[in-house]
């Protein structure tokens, strides 16, 4: 049975319909740390949560003024006009910033001008001065800027290119220095006031885990984010694959490239705590064993020569304790991740996929996700839902090891795949990897790790995912990869179309899906394994368009809930110490990150 919400949150787009956002509470498990484990995470949870207004300011250097005027005017309104004001502040927080990742834009504050404007002026003259600045972000489309905050909005092409190997360095920024020349500054330089506390917090975890490896990885951490450099960045992500502890960080100035519209070349600051969720071991074992077998099938030609143990992806099922920075977004929330992100470290080492438990059953929960009953045939809606949830897991799982498999061709083994597809790279990313979770549904089956109804589950799951993409114009690189598939399958006439109660209703036979998905898989890895950005801008041309579906998709999802946001606890605390209980505030807004403010120096 769904958990129901703990409010729903209303907002709007400009020319997008009216929509609401679920709110749910997370509630981590404790039983079977100890107490030294519990100080760990309470330490790392502190960590994790100030790298939130470092990943605010890379988004948009005004974030912070324009959360400053809201509490403001909330304080300062009463009445409806204070229930709105608190929505959209909601909602702002959701976003960790003005705008939406799903149509990549603000939102809007239904409240008339002239009536903030008299709260403005009630607030006092700073409060006027600030509703000015910032009255375009509350009550007029305003899209997302290519560049955010890592770029100089004015910088050239030739600026860029002149900047040399740093031009694409993923933890760094673009600004303008003496005599307006642009250059290169390290994000572990530009935030080194802001990083303190977060080091301070690392290092009282470092001195507190009885973990060697965990330490380990502790110690390279704070040195990466002191430095800066690549080596020891390095060093931090191959201790990252390497540890084994129950208890884990992922922390940086500059991770997923996602809000780099501009180069796809600069990561942004995140933060995230998880604990190993024990109960999934036993699915994770069946996958696990799997992997070698996969790597030595997969339908593309540039398979790799040599399949390591050592090296293959690692997967791991944890439950969040914590998000912060990009992990904070709206409407999309991650489900699932493949790090690290240095191709060089996964060739070398391997790398780490990651299933957010707590998260992908909270987002279930909420309905967010299209419902069978709505879209697919009788026939097909009649399949159990447990199973469905099951596939969706599963596919999860493995869309992350896609990430981590396959290689280059020989002229192409020295680089990233980002360095030669540049802003083609993420929606074929993407894509690879969805289609990977799709096709390695079968030799799974076959290899008796699942019922063999699982794998049509999964085709039925994907089928209801790419659906609901198609409510949005593709833009964001999920929604691109998920129209794609979509097209490519319909072009191929394996989504078939049937008219039930005078509803469209959609059903994905196996057989013809099975082939689909090998032979797409095959066309986007080989365009990524020869760095080929013509054919990859070929393909994304052909398929990846606004659908004709998406006023009727947008009408039967309407009522829906659309954005999710999770709320955290905090260990509670008592003479200096964390203890074993969970306290969570009373809204999703109130959470500890969002109140941070940036120390810069």
């Amino acid at each position: 049975m769904a958990m129901p919400p703990a409010a729903l949150i209303p907002y709007q787009q400009e020319g997008e319909p009216p929509r609401h956002a679920a709110i749910i509470r997370i509630e981590p498990r404790l039983e079977g740390l100890s107490d030294s484990e519990v100080q760990v995470l309470g330490h790392l949870t502190e960590a994790a949560d100030r790298m939130n207004p470092i990943f605010r300011h890379q988004v948009d250097s005004r974030t912070a003024g324009l959360r400053s005027l809201l509490i403001g005017l909330i304080e300062a309104a009463e009445g409806p006009a204070r229930q709105v004001l608190e929505e959209y502040r909601a909602i702002l927080e959701l976003q960790n910033g003005p705008y939406a990742s799903i149509p990549p834009k603000n939102h809007l504050l239904q409240l008339p001008v002239d009536d903030l404007r008299r709260l403005a002026k009630f607030s006092g003259p700073q409060a006027e001065q600030a509703l000015e600045s910032h009255l375009a972000w509350l009550t007029q489309g305003v899209p997302t800027p290519n560049w955010g905050n890592l770029y100089p909005p004015d910088l050239t092409d030739a600026e860029f290119d002149a900047l040399g190997a740093d031009r694409l360095r993923a933890n760094s920024s673009v600004v303008r220095g003496v005599g307006g020349r642009p250059e290169v500054i390290l994000n572990e330089k530009r935030y080194a006031e802001a990083l303190k506390p977060v080091l301070m917090h690392l290092r009282a975890a470092r001195d507190l885990t009885g973990d060697p490896g965990f330490r380990i990885y502790l110690d390279a951490k704070i040195v990466e984010l002191e430095t800066g450099s690549e080596e020891a960045r390095r060093v931090a992500d191959h201790a990252w694959v390497s540890h084994t502890s129950p208890i884990d960080i992922v922390i940086s100035t500059g991770l997923e490239v996602y809000i780099d519209h501009q180069h796809a070349a600069r990561g942004a600051a995140t933060g995230a705590v998880h604990m190993r969720n024990r109960d999934a071991e036993a699915m994770l074992q069946s996958i696990v064993s799997q992997v070698p077998r996969l790597e030595a099938i997969a339908p593309w030609t540039h398979r790799r020569a040599q399949v390591e143990v050592a090296r293959l992806p690692k997967l791991k099922f944890v439950d969040v304790i914590t998000w912060a920075g990009d992990y904070v977004g709206s409407p999309m929330t991650t489900l699932a991740q493949s790090l690290p992100n240095d191709e060089w470290i996964i060739r070398t080492f391997g790398a780490v996929n990651m299933v957010y438990v707590n998260a992908s059953r909270a987002v279930l929960q909420s309905s967010g996700r299209l419902i069978p009953d709505r879209f697919l045939t009788r026939r097909a809606a009649e399949r159990p839902l447990d199973l469905l949830s099951d596939a969706y897991t599963i596919h999860t799982a493995l869309h992350e090891i896609g990430h981590a498999s396959g290689g280059m061709d020989p002229e192409h083994a020295q680089g990233e795949p980002r360095d030669y597809l540049q802003e083609e790279y993420s929606w074929m990313e993407e894509a690879r990897a969805e289609l990977f979770g799709l096709w390695a549904l079968g030799p799974m089956v076959e290899a008796g790790a699942f019922d063999p109804a699982v794998e049509q589950a999964g085709f039925d799951g994907m089928l209801l995912t790419m659906l609901a993409s198609l409510k949005y114009d593709p833009q964001q690189a999920h929604v691109s990869a998920r129209n794609a598939i979509f097209h490519y399958f319909e072009e191929r006439g394996v989504i078939q179309r049937v008219t039930e109660a005078g509803l469209l209703r959609f059903e994905i036979p196996l057989e013809p899906a099975r082939k689909a998905a090998a032979d797409l898989l095959r066309t986007v890895a080989d365009l990524r394994a020869s760095g080929d950005k013509q054919g990859a801008a070929a393909l994304r041309q052909k398929y990846v368009y606004t659908d004709p579906l998406k006023p009727e998709v947008e009408a039967r999802t309407a009522d829906l809930p659309l954005g999710t946001g999770l709320i955290f606890p905090r260990l509670k605390q008592a003479d200096g110490r964390y203890l074993r209980e969970w306290v969570h505030p009373q809204r999703f807004e109130d959470q500890a990150k969002f109140s941070y403010e940036l120390h810069l120096d």
